[in-house]
């Protein structure tokens, strides 16, 4: 299964992250199917993220689950996940159905 998920780069205490599509059980450090964003985040609390939404929603369309962290950076926008979460993130994903539903 492919998963779309932060890759740790850059120096010692000067991280940046690639997102990136890998082999659900591939080291982070492995290679990487697709790069198709990064995120360089800020001492000020204003990280830079930049991702391809058309690279993405087409490796969704795939199969590629997005981890938790990727999904929280996007503000939860793509919840259409296909596998079932465990029994403690089920109210919040109920929560943020009705909320889309709302919209």
């Amino acid at each position: 299964m492919l998963k779309i998920k932060l890759v740790r780069k850059g120096k010692r205490n000067a991280p940046t992250y690639r997102i990136a599509v890998q082999e659900a059980r591939t080291k982070v450090s492995g290679v990487a199917t697709a790069e198709i964003g990064y995120l360089i985040p800020h001492s000020d609390g204003k990280h830079e993220l930049k991702i391809d939404k058309k690279a993405y929603e087409a490796w969704i369309a795939k199969g590629a689950v997005p981890t938790e962290s990727i999904l929280k950076l996007l503000d939860k926008k793509y919840t259409y996940i296909k596998y079932e979460p465990k029994k403690a993130k089920l109210e919040e994903k109920e929560k943020i159905e009705e909320d889309l539903s709302k919209k």
